[in-house]
C-alpha cells in the first residue's frame, strides 16, 4: 500500500501541503511544535477518520479559518487500484466526505481505504496502561483488517448505550426490567461477533508478537497473549466456540448479572470490559516486568500489528512513527528500523537527521508549518 499524494489545506498550523511522498521512508525533520506531528495527524485522519490526539474537528482547523480540506491518492498494491480520499472539516462540526470523487454519507465508508499503523511514545506505555487502551488498540487493528468488525462494533456500542440508559432508569426507580431485556438480543448478537473476532485475532497475534519479543529481547522472555473476557474464559489450546455458542453464553451471563446491573445501572459484562492480558514467562507483564521489558513488549505488539495487517490484506500498511526512535535504545531501534527502507512506506518525524542508519527516500524540513523538501 502506498500513499502517492497528500494535500492538506488550512489544517492545524500547516501552510498548504501538496506532496508526493517517497514509496519508502519519508523523514520529517524539525524542532518541536513546528508541525511534524500535524502531517502525520492528517494522514491518520484520512485513514481512520479520527484525530491521533483525540481532537475535535474545530481544533484541527487553522486559526481564523472556517474549514479544512484533506485529500490523498493511494495505491492498493494487492488490488492494483488507485483510490482518492477527501475529507472536509467544518468549524460547526459537519464533514464532507468523498471516495473516488463521489460523496459518501458515512465516515465508515472512508475508514479502512488507507491502512496505517501509528506508533508514538505513548504506545510504549501500552503494557502498563489500563484495559481500555489495549481494547482500543485491538479494535483499531481488527477494524482495519476486517471491515465487518467495525460494523459489529458500532452495532454493539449502540445497543450498549440504549441498554445502559434503560438500566439507569431502572436503578432510579423508573422503567422496567422488560425494557432492559429488549436490548439483550441485539447486544448479545453483536457482542458475540466482537468476542469471536478478538479471540481469533489473539491466537494469530500471539506467535507474531512472541517472535518479535524474542528478536528484540533475546531468548528467555516468552511472551503470551490472552483475552480476558467477562463472558468466556478460554484456556491455552482450547477450541474457539462458534459465534452462536458465544451469543448464548453472553445471554446467560446477562441473566446472571441482572441483580448487580439493576443496582449499579450499567451493563457489567461484555466486550466493553475485555482486556488483552500480556505475560512474560507466565507472569503478568504490567505487574512484574521491568520498564525495559514492558517497552520491548509494546514494541513487539506494534511489530506484530504490522505483520498481522500484511497477512490479512496481502500488502503492508503505511507506518507512521511520531518521534518514537528517541524513546528507544539501540537494540529496540534496530528491531523497528528493520521494517523500514525496503518493505514499508514510512512517515517518520524526528528532531535529528542522524536518527536513521540509512539514507531515507525523502527528507522534508518542517519549520513554522512549512514543508521544504531537501535534496534526495
Amino acid at each position: 500500500m502506498l500513499l502517492t499524494r497528500l494535500e492538506l489545506r488550512q489544517f492545524r498550523n500547516l501552510e498548504a501541503v501538496d506532496w508526493q511522498p517517497h514509496a519508502r521512508t519519508n523523514l520529517l525533520l524539525g524542532a518541536n511544535a513546528q508541525g511534524k506531528t500535524n502531517v502525520l495527524e492528517g494522514i491518520y485522519l484520512l485513514a481512520t477518520t479520527k484525530s491521533l490526539r483525540g481532537a475535535g474537528d474545530p481544533e484541527m482547523i487553522a486559526h481564523g479559518q472556517g474549514q479544512a480540506r484533506l485529500a490523498a491518492i493511494l495505491r492498493r498494491e494487492a488490488a492494483g487500484s488507485l483510490r482518492e480520499l477527501e475529507l472536509q472539516l467544518e468549524r460547526e462540526g459537519k464533514r464532507g466526505l468523498k471516495l473516488n470523487g463521489k460523496a459518501v454519507r458515512k465516515s465508515s465508508q472512508l475508514f479502512g481505504q488507507l491502512i496505517v499503523v501509528l506508533f508514538t511514545p505513548a504506545d510504549l506505555g501500552l503494557v502498563q496502561a489500563g484495559p481500555a487502551a489495549r481494547r482500543t488498540w485491538l479494535d483499531l487493528l481488527l477494524s482495519q483488517a476486517h471491515p465487518a468488525y467495525l460494523e459489529h462494533a458500532q452495532a454493539f456500542h449502540q445497543a450498549l448505550r440504549q441498554r445502559n440508559a434503560a438500566l439507569k432508569s431502572l436503578a432510579e426507580g423508573r422503567g422496567s426490567r422488560a425494557l432492559v431485556e429488549a436490548f439483550d438480543e441485539g447486544l448479545a448478537a453483536a457482542g458475540a461477533e466482537l468476542l469471536s473476532a478478538r479471540l481469533r485475532a489473539v491466537q494469530r497475534l500471539e506467535p507474531l508478537a512472541a517472535r518479535a519479543q524474542a528478536q528484540v529481547a533475546g531468548q528467555g522472555e516468552a511472551l503470551t497473549l490472552r483475552l480476558q473476557s467477562s463472558v468466556l474464559s478460554l484456556g491455552p489450546g482450547e477450541a474457539l466456540p462458534s459465534v452462536e455458542d458465544l451469543r448464548q453464553l453472553y445471554l446467560r451471563r446477562l441473566a446472571d448479572t441482572a441483580r448487580e446491573e439493576a443496582a449499579r445501572g450499567i451493563t457489567v459484562a461484555g466486550p466493553h470490559r475485555d482486556d488483552l492480558e500480556l505475560c512474560l514467562d507466565g507472569k503478568l507483564a504490567r505487574a512484574f516486568a521491568s520498564q525495559g521489558q514492558q517497552r520491548t513488549t509494546a514494541l513487539a505488539l506494534k511489530l506484530a500489528e504490522v505483520e498481522y495487517l500484511r497477512q490479512a490484506l496481502g500488502e503492508h500498511p503505511v507506518l507512521l512513527l511520531d518521534d518514537v526512535l528517541s524513546e528507544l535504545d539501540g537494540r529496540r531501534q534496530a528491531a523497528l528500523l528493520a521494517l523500514l527502507d525496503e518493505r514499508v512506506q514510512t512517515f517518520l518525524t524526528s528532531t535529528h537527521a542522524e536518527a536513521l542508519p540509512f539514507a531515507p527516500g525523502q527528507v522534508l524540513a518542517v519549520s513554522e508549518g512549512r514543508l521544504l523538501k531537501q535534496a534526495d
